[in-house]
């Protein structure tokens, strides 16, 4: 492709740095005119991804999966991946619930919950020295985690006082549904299977990054502010999660970490 801003990368006085810099800027300058609006095309009954798309999300993936979430936070957006994925009507149909994308589901939690599990999880994959691959899984995983959440009815997800029983069986649907409607984009396998995995106890699957994120996971939903609770200490937050790793629902090395972490981090409070 023939950009200005990636010319000459070629020369030896081009750092490195500088190059992935001019290559990123340069494909955002190259890919974003070309994207088409609708993001699937429907051929022989099925939609489609735009090739272009394709390439487009998985550099968003790897570089802004901010911006990533934010593309796929629209109603037009989750509706084409619901006409992919029939499924997630399945799913929902099972637990009494009509199929009804709720944007505010996610806009609520991205500033809290996401990027409080989002910062943890990275901090424990820093803590255990994990590859960089997977560090950008767990990134990426992370922002994702919750994104079935946008089909919860919202007097469900955020009603004020203790579950029912079935009420609590339809929030549980979130991992499932947002892994049936990711999977219908570009996204990387391993994210995928932390969106799909992250509430399966520990005991019951081999995905170790998925430990990591469910981890991250339940320390942000202990310590944060809820409309049916307060905020917990860290102290009386690990008494719960420990009783969790007896129980076999968290992973004992990554909650080790997590203990790491959190010392440290009191150490460079003090």
């Amino acid at each position: 492709m023939k950009v200005p801003e990636v010319q000459n990368l070629n020369n030896i006085n081009v750092t490195a740095p500088e190059q992935a810099a001019k290559l990123r800027y340069g494909f955002g300058a190259y890919a974003n005119p070309r994207v088409q609006n609708d993001i699937y095309t429907l051929t022989n009954q099925q939609f489609k991804k735009n090739p272009v798309e394709a390439v487009y999300e998985k550099f968003l993936a790897k570089y802004n999966p901010n911006a990533l979430l934010a593309r796929y936070m629209s109603e037009e957006s989750v509706n084409k991946m619901l006409q992919a994925s029939p499924n997630v009507s399945k799913i929902l149909a099972e637990k009494g619930v009509q199929p009804k994308v709720c944007i505010d589901n996610l806009k609520n939690i991205q500033n809290t919950h996401v990027k409080t599990t989002v910062d943890v999880a990275v901090a424990l994959a820093d803590e255990m020295s994990l590859p960089k691959e997977d560090k950008q899984a767990i990134v990426l995983g992370s922002i994702f985690h919750d994104f079935g959440k946008i089909m919860i009815p919202e007097e469900v997800l955020n009603k004020k006082g203790k579950l029912t029983s079935e009420e609590r069986a339809i929030v549980d649907t979130h991992s499932q549904i947002g892994y049936e409607l990711l999977k219908t984009t570009s996204m990387d396998s391993k994210a995928l299977s932390i969106v799909r995995n992250h509430h399966r106890a520990a005991s019951m699957t081999n995905d170790f990054l998925s430990k990591v994120v469910s981890v991250a996971d339940v320390y942000s939903a202990l310590t944060e502010k809820r409309s049916y609770k307060e905020t917990m200490s860290d102290e009386d937050a690990l008494v719960i999660i420990d009783s969790f790793v007896d129980s076999g629902k968290l992973d004992g090395d990554v909650v080790g970490a997590l203990k790491q972490h959190l010392n440290k981090k009191s150490k460079d409070a003090a």
